[in-house]
């Protein structure tokens, strides 16, 4: 009995799972806007019935995509960390540019979430601002361990990770609304040593270069 009932809810988790994903190929191809359940359900292979089994709508499913989306970004940076093997440069370098590169390989869908959505909802802006300052709490929590462990100028840890997150999202928007051919992850030595110097801590630029490309070349191996 407990066999059926688990595999019932895993092959229910599959299902809710590749409407998501069908969802986000959707919106990137077609908008938020643009796009309706009619659309998602037609080409994920399901009925009506069944997508509003799993979401009350077109607006929850969005939510729901954004958290997907923002856990990825999340596992993609611990993919990258080190804290007791690497250098705070060399981490620092690494989760910045592997953000940049899921923002990288996922334009479209960075485009609708950054720009498009803003303000879409309550509901959807709510959890937007949610993970907007626990990536702040998060970065602050990191800017208290540098002043403890390493040499750093950081006069109020919060203003820091305010200034840093604020720096990291118009760098992306303005990538998005450029025409494309540019890569973004070809700004993260740039923005990598931007906030190094902000921050005070020692570096070598041919490093950082360096942990740059290791970065790039572990992410694409892993892709």
């Amino acid at each position: 009995m407990y066999r059926t009932s688990k595999e019932t809810q895993e092959r229910k988790d599959l299902k809710r799972q590749m409407i998501l994903n069908t969802a986000a190929r959707v919106f990137a191809e077609r908008g938020y806007h643009n796009t309706s359940v009619k659309d998602i359900v037609g080409e994920a292979g399901v009925s009506v019935g069944s997508f509003y089994f799993y979401f009350k709508g077109k607006e929850e499913l969005f939510v729901e995509l954004y958290k997907s989306i923002v856990l990825s970004f999340q596992q993609t940076a611990e993919r990258v960390l080190d804290v007791q093997n690497f250098t705070l440069p060399k981490n620092m370098t690494r989760v910045i540019t592997a953000n940049l590169w899921m923002y990288q390989c996922n334009r479209d869908i960075a485009r609708i979430m950054l720009v498009e959505a803003v303000g879409l909802n309550p509901e959807f802006e709510r959890e937007r601002i949610e993970s907007i300052r626990k990536s702040c709490r998060d970065m602050e929590q990191w800017f208290k361990r540098f002043k403890i462990h390493n040499h750093v100028r950081i006069p109020d840890e919060r203003v820091a990770a305010l200034a840093f997150e604020s720096s990291f999202y118009y760098l992306v928007t303005d990538w998005l609304q450029s025409d494309g051919h540019r890569k973004l992850t070809d700004s993260a030595y740039a923005f990598t040593v931007y906030n190094l110097q902000a921050l005070g801590i020692q570096f070598d630029n041919a490093e950082i270069k360096l942990y740059v490309e290791e970065a790039l070349r572990v992410l694409e191996e892993r892709a």
